[in-house]
């Protein structure tokens, strides 16, 4: 798709005026605090700066890997942090046998970078509305502010949901706040949720937010957006319990004609820079594909600069690359629960939906064309003898089984049994020498959407309505499992599949835990799920074993984890960063975090 490039709001430093006797040399290149927000130019840039400040912190890279994906993926019951050992990206691993506490540096970096995001949306709304500490009317408005302000407001309230699903009672940030002002717990997390429905709707009856332009604008899908205002509104509603709201905004958004699902043989694309701003996308922030310009600017972090190496097979423990990722190494990063692999396997068997998810043995082997092989053409005997395939380490692949996933690899050649012949482009663009992510980063799409107001329709007059929606996504999988009733077992089954490793299952969980839908004891505790993993070797590296020689087969050993017990009552929402409290004495943990020590 076209790669658009926001001027960013880099060259201008805002300077206070209450220092202006100290300062009487005229500084070169600075533009005053007040004579600026006085024009849509000024605006433009503040709003550009929005964006791009969203980009580097929520949707950018700390360390190796995105915060809000590790931390939300990894809590799930269906994905296990990987890597070479037990030892390695051991703060990740917290997360997926929750040994976090308040001083895991990714927790921290999460909540800063909601935040800080959260500020830069105040700087539109603060600066152009009086929507400020003094109620101090904007210097400049127009049509354009207008439009500038809509999309703050949703900018903001998304970042709100968030911070809510993940910490409960975080503070409501609702204007720009000065350096004596320090802010405190929201009430409930009820309170932040529909104060976020609120803004989505503010911001949609000023009729100056932007709107998709039917399922070929790729361009609204990266920004903000009545679409996906729609969907904050909807998904919020559904977090506090607000089904017949939820119904309101998700069927506006559903009947708009603005979004429609991609056909069952181009799933995969939604995953992959094929798929950017395609029709199914609500919202994906857009990568800047300009090196010369991001030159000096962070363009590995822009683009999840070693995502790419993250959510990639083990490369230094297999006998070669397979092609898909030639040209850098993996590093094992979360690997697909295997339980939840062959109850996926077993729904929805060699489905569209399934193959962009994870592979199979069978096709990891000898489905896929291997860098140094010399027989990737041949017949699957001379593949069974190939040295140059398979994993070659004596260590195997850490918790990790025989299936392979790939939903969220960077394909530097996109595979045949997804293209089925055609040409795509490569997920790869490579900075500076690193290995890059090239795909947008997922927030929102047109399925979670469905999947939400099929949920919002049970037990309400709109279960035809809601039973159409969650059959639209079974017969768009390709499974060939439709259902001819319309319950909570059919939507949530169906979205674990639909929506998996999209930061979407440990905030369901929760939900429904709440709603008495679900066990979340049994879940994490009893069913050991979490407690230990299997380590994956191949028999034709491993002496003594028959195939060892002779032919590729895949087999499991078990190997510990260093697990803690899900704590119900805590482990549902997260501490807040330890050094975030220190610094702010009004901020304090809730629920089972309070009581902790």
């Amino acid at each position: 798709m076209k790669k658009i490039i926001l001027p960013i709001f880099l060259g201008f430093a805002l300077v206070a005026t209450s220092c202006e006797k100290m300062l009487d040399i005229p500084q070169k290149g600075v533009v005053s605090y007040d004579d600026f927000y006085a024009s849509d130019e000024d605006c433009e840039a503040a709003l550009a700066n929005m964006y791009a400040n969203y980009i580097t912190n929520v949707s950018g890279t700390e360390g190796i890997d995105n915060p809000e994906q590790v931390i939300l993926n990894y809590s799930s019951d269906d994905i296990l942090a990987a890597g070479g050992n037990a030892n390695d990206h051991e703060p990740f691993r917290n997360f997926c046998e929750f040994r976090y506490d308040d001083a895991n540096g990714t927790l921290k970096s999460a909540y800063q970078r909601y935040y800080y995001a959260i500020y830069h949306a105040n700087l539109v709304i603060s600066n152009f509305t009086n929507e400020n500490r003094n109620g101090t009317a904007p210097k400049f408005e127009s049509a354009y502010t207008k439009q500038a302000v809509a999309e703050a407001r949703v900018m903001r309230a998304y970042l709100h949901m968030m911070t809510a699903l993940l910490w409960n009672c975080p503070p409501i940030l609702d204007r720009v706040y000065e350096g004596d002002e320090l802010p405190t717990n929201a009430e409930s997390q009820e309170q932040v949720l529909k104060w976020v429905v609120d803004e989505c709707e503010k911001a949609i009856a000023s009729g100056s937010l932007p709107k998709r332009n039917g399922t070929s604008d790729k361009n609204a899908t990266a920004r903000m957006s009545v679409g996906f205002a729609q969907f904050i509104a909807g998904k919020a509603a559904m977090f506090m319990n607000d089904a017949a709201t939820a119904r309101k905004y998700l069927s506006a958004l559903i009947n708009s004609g603005d979004y429609a699902l991609v056909p069952s043989e181009d799933y995969w694309i939604n995953f992959h820079i094929q798929g950017d701003g395609g029709v199914e996308k609500i919202f994906e922030p857009n990568v800047v594909a300009d090196q010369d310009w991001l030159k000096g600017f962070g363009a590995y972090q822009r683009t999840r600069w070693m995502v790419a190496n993250v959510f990639c097979w083990r490369s230094d423990h297999l006998a070669s690359n397979p092609k898909v990722h030639d040209g850098f190494q993996g590093w094992n990063g979360g690997a697909i629960q295997n339980d939840f692999a062959k109850k996926f396997l077993e729904h929805d068997g060699d489905s569209p939906r399934r193959l962009a998810c994870f592979l199979t043995e069978e096709e990891w082997l000898y489905t896929m064309d291997w860098a140094a092989s010399k027989v990737n053409n041949g017949t699957r005997e001379e593949k069974m003898v190939d040295p140059s395939r398979g994993i070659s380490s004596a260590e195997g692949v850490f918790s990790h089984g025989p299936y392979f996933e790939w939903k969220h690899m960077v394909y530097t050649n996109p595979p045949a049994i997804l293209t089925k012949g055609k040409s795509f482009p490569s997920d790869h663009i490579p900075y500076l020498g690193y290995a890059q992510n090239g795909t947008n980063f997922k927030v929102a799409r047109l399925a979670e959407a469905y999947l939400l107001y099929a949920e919002a329709c049970i037990g309400s007059s709109d279960e035809a309505k809601g039973l159409a929606a969650l059959n639209a996504i079974q017969e768009r999988s390709g499974s060939g499992k439709i259902s001819d009733k319309l319950t909570w077992e059919a939507v949530a089954e169906e979205k674990q599949y639909e929506m998996w490793f999209e930061s979407c299952r440990f905030l369901d969980l929760v939900r429904w835990s709440k709603q008495g839908k679900v066990d979340l004891n049994k879940i994490f505790n009893a069913s050991g799920i979490h407690k230990t993993a299997t380590t994956v070797k191949d028999e034709f590296f491993t002496e003594g074993k028959p195939g060892y020689q002779k032919e590729h087969k895949l087999f499991t050993v078990p190997c510990d984890l260093i697990y803690q017990d899900f704590v119900v009552g805590k482990h549902e929402y997260f501490p807040f960063p330890l050094d975030v409290k220190n610094a702010n004495p009004n901020l304090h943990d809730v629920l089972g975090w309070a009581s902790a020590k």
